[in-house]
């Protein structure tokens, strides 16, 4: 008896096509065993492919997926289904076959063999620096106009009482007004949190009537780092949110969130 085999793999450009191995199946007459990155004892940490692909959740979602149609039996039906949607960021290409007696427990083997010599799993450390992912998403995935581009380290000198200060921003994009783009992490401590985004709130309130910016907007760039979102962050989020756009620079749609924001369009391989 043989068992097909299949290489789960994730395309993080499809213009590009420079798929990364992410998981593989082995499977039975429709049924198997699936094997992703960032599982462990069945369990998925978005954690350990951070940095690998866009947006955990999404892998979390393809993970249900692949395993619902594992245990329904339509596996393979799945598979001749999103061959011919060519152009996504998740891909199933069927490899082979192996000689099996279709044992859950030989087919488990097997699976766990393949994924530890075709895709291995990166360990808890393997994460982009918020730095890392902001300078790509506003660096290399919009396209801009000509004569236009992201500054970086701006500043604006303003009085306040009287004395002269200097206030600073991450970003700034000149289209048809001025936007201002800061970075913020939300993994620190909560006493060190609550003083950042003071500041950024502080920065933003004396800049809006500068009288030199042209109705400014602002665009806050967030990262959860390996924190879990907790009530404490999302009171952060909505004070921000009062003055400025939150993006999540780990979201799968956090370059074309920015892009709107910005009114520029997305690279053709972003």
């Amino acid at each position: 008896m043989a068992a097909n085999w299949y290489l789960i793999k994730y395309v993080p450009d499809p213009f590009r096509d420079e798929p990364k191995n992410i998981g593989v199946v082995v499977e039975n007459d429709g049924r198997g065993v699936v094997r992703f990155m960032g599982q462990h004892k069945g369990v998925f940490d978005g954690r350990r492919v951070r940095g690998i692909v866009r947006s955990p959740r999404t892998m979390k979602a393809w993970i249900d997926y692949v395993e619902y149609h594992l245990t329904s039996g339509t596996f393979r039906e799945q598979v001749q289904r999103l061959s011919s949607r060519p152009g996504q960021n998740y891909r199933i290409d069927f490899r082979g076959t192996v000689d099996s007696s279709g044992s859950d427990a030989e087919i488990s083997g097997l699976a766990d063999n393949l994924f530890s010599e075709l895709v291995g799993d990166p360990g808890p450390a393997a994460i982009q620096s918020i730095d890392d992912l902001a300078n790509d998403l506003l660096f290399h995935r919009l396209r801009f106009p000509a004569n236009h581009h992201v500054e970086k380290d701006v500043s604006y000198r303003v009085n306040l009482r009287g004395e002269p200060h200097e206030l600073g921003f991450d970003y700034r994009y000149e289209g048809d007004r001025t936007t201002l783009l800061d970075k913020i992490s939300l993994s620190t401590p909560e006493k060190t949190l609550r003083r950042t985004v003071h500041d950024l709130m502080f920065r933003i309130e004396h800049v809006r009537d500068y009288e030199e910016l042209r109705e400014p907007s602002f665009v806050t760039l967030y990262d959860l780092g390996r924190s879990r979102m907790s009530d404490q962050i999302e009171g952060h989020l909505r004070v921000i949110e009062r003055f400025s756009h939150t993006v999540d620079v780990r979201d799968e749609g956090a370059a074309e969130d920015v892009a709107d924001k910005l009114g520029v369009p997305l690279l053709q391989s972003a």
